[in-house]
């Protein structure tokens, strides 16, 4: 009975009605939470800071309120507060879309992607280096603009002498945006940077979240069609998604040890694999959840970073273990202490801006030793 309620909540007028009960209900709890978590002993985590405690907690009951209603965010190719720092960027003519990218349904489309901090200008003396940039959010949320990626693109910014490329994918969300339709927009913004003169030897790509596994499955192409594509100078992974399938079991975030201290649930990230990954796409296919899927990376260093307390961490060390088990590839794992998931993305609104800038620093000189 309850099951079939919530699933009149995404049409009008129950979306409205479950808004207003939802923000009453925050409204009553929230003087709570914050009563609550005034007693070191009472929060997540004895590191945590009362603005930390109280912004997890309501991370958790936003996120479920945005599963329950289906909210699906507009994805726009107009250049809207960007202006002219947002790019258009046409599918490459070239054959570049094969085997896994080549299927009759999903077809490269128009994208957009957002530069950071200024408009790339090739005649900067200072910054030689370009972080091609996926962001996170299951697949469901987010975008490459500074309303979602400002943050994390400060951070990059901040600590390196790179400009940052801020890919605007196509969301599972969306009509067309299963995969492998990210994939195709991850290729289509590499091939963009190749195409304007910039090596692939100055390009390093990254991704959080979603973004990260984005990421690992760009690699993974990348790697299996050197023939058509060049290999990229390093990759940064920011808590990265790396075993989706996992998240269609009803409790893969509510069993998990960390989920106390984390941000994501169970509905979030279950809804972000179903949308992502649909019939008859494989949800282990190597491409979707990579975990257990080590491959070949040669040559293109991996930083791989996660949160002490976040539901992914054993997820996300397995992977690194199992890509450095692989002659050849380069490793460097990264723990944030007493950091739940992405605080790359969300570190400023749920309090974590000082370890996120140490983390970022160390991201820094690491990276600066590779480039």
């Amino acid at each position: 009975m309850a099951s079939s309620i919530y699933s009149l909540v995404p049409y009008q007028p129950f979306k409205a009605i479950y808004l207003i009960a939802s923000f009453a209900f925050i409204a009553v709890r929230a003087p709570i939470w914050f009563l609550y978590f005034l007693p070191r002993a009472f929060r997540q985590h004895p590191s945590y800071t009362l603005r930390q405690a109280f912004m997890v907690t309501l991370a958790k009951v936003l996120t479920d309120i945005g599963y329950y209603i289906r909210y699906h965010p507009a994805w726009s190719l107009s250049p809207g507060a960007e202006k002219e720092r947002f790019e258009r960027i046409a599918p490459s003519k070239r054959d570049i879309y094969r085997g896994v990218l080549s299927g009759p349904e999903i077809k490269p489309v128009e994208i957009g992607a957002t530069w950071y901090p200024t408009l790339y200008d090739p005649g900067d003396v200072k910054r030689k280096t370009v972080i091609l940039h996926f962001h996170g959010g299951a697949y469901i949320f987010g975008d490459g603009r500074k309303k979602d990626l400002g943050y994390g693109a400060s951070l990059l910014t901040s600590h390196t002498d790179a400009w940052v490329f801020g890919v605007t994918y196509r969301l599972a969300s969306t009509s067309g945006g299963r995969f492998p339709a990210a994939l195709q927009d991850a290729v289509t913004a590499y091939q963009s940077l190749l195409d304007r003169g910039i090596p692939a030897s100055s390009i390093v790509v990254s991704g959080d979240s979603a973004g990260g596994n984005l990421t690992i499955a760009f690699l993974r192409y990348v790697t299996e069609h050197l023939d058509i594509l060049p290999k990229p100078r390093a990759a940064l992974l920011w808590c990265a998604w790396v075993n989706p399938q996992r998240s269609m079991h009803p409790h893969s975030c509510s069993g998990n040890r960390n989920y106390g201290t984390d941000i994501l649930v169970d509905s979030f990230v279950e809804w972000g694999i179903r949308a992502h990954a649909p019939p008859p796409v494989d949800p282990a296919d190597p491409y979707v959840s990579p975990r257990d899927h080590p491959f070949k990376c040669e040559g293109i260093p991996l930083w791989v970073q996660f949160g002490e307390l976040e539901i992914l961490a054993d997820d996300v060390v397995k992977f690194a273990e199992g890509m450095r088990s692989i002659e050849g590839n380069e490793v460097e794992l990264h723990e944030d202490e007493g950091t739940p998931h992405d605080i790359f993305l969300l570190g400023n609104i749920i309090g974590f801006e000082e370890k996120a800038d140490r983390m970022a620093a160390a991201m820094g000189k690491w990276l600066k030793a590779k480039v």
